[in-house]
């Protein structure tokens, strides 16, 4: 069944409370110096291109060093506008990353996406889709991770049902990739809204790396 962004409040939550995403206020938070502590190990690639109804779902593979332990890219799907809003604004897109680690932990590194040049990977992905199908691509995506990235590092959960909490996030609000309006009036028509309405922080600690 389709998810229904429209009626979320009848989402089963039987979880806590750390819920994503979360609206994201900088000047409640004190800025570490550095990067966040993800670093790529290998070439990110995609190779399965699924309709998911709300949005576009690629699996594939790649290596990450995430605050110093290995995980596993699994797949990447596309939020526009973003989920996590930064200080009242909300990106055009926000890009996860979903990780996943030898005993199960789930890792989600966010792309904090504006509106800029089109990318070009996004486009493949564009010209790809079929809707109700699943197509095998081979689309390389590592220009769009960088171990320099800085933004902001929480616990949280999956976006949508189940809801499971105890998911690592990495936001990365410098990221040098864009989509141009092009793109984004195509994400946008064809699944409309696909962004879940903002949790309460609950006193969760957010760290900065600026």
């Amino acid at each position: 069944m389709m998810l229904n962004y429209n009626r979320q409040k009848n989402w089963t939550n039987n979880f806590g409370n750390q819920q994503s995403p979360i609206m994201i206020n900088t000047h409640d938070l004190k800025p570490k110096k550095g990067n966040l502590a993800f670093k790529p190990k290998s070439h990110y690639v995609l190779i399965r291109e699924v309709d998911e109804l709300t949005t576009i779902k690629l699996t594939g593979r790649g290596k990450a060093n995430i605050f110093g332990r290995p995980f596993d890219f699994k797949q990447v799907h596309f939020h526009s506008q973003s989920e996590h809003v930064i200080d009242g604004k909300p990106a055009a897109m926000e890009v996860h990353l979903v990780h996943e680690n030898k005993i199960g932990q789930l890792a989600v590194v966010a792309l904090m996406v504006n509106e800029g040049p089109a990318n070009p990977e996004f486009q493949q992905i564009i010209d790809r889709f079929e809707s109700g199908m699943i197509d095998w691509v081979d689309f390389d995506i590592t220009n769009w991770v960088s171990s320099e990235s800085k933004g902001f590092h929480y616990l949280g959960s999956l976006t949508t049902p189940p809801l499971q909490e105890g998911v690592e996030w990495i936001v990365i609000n410098n990221t040098m990739l864009t989509v141009d309006g092009d793109q984004l009036n195509w994400f946008r028509s064809k699944f409309h809204k696909d962004y879940r309405a903002l949790q309460p922080r609950n006193g969760r600690v957010i760290e900065w790396y600026k």
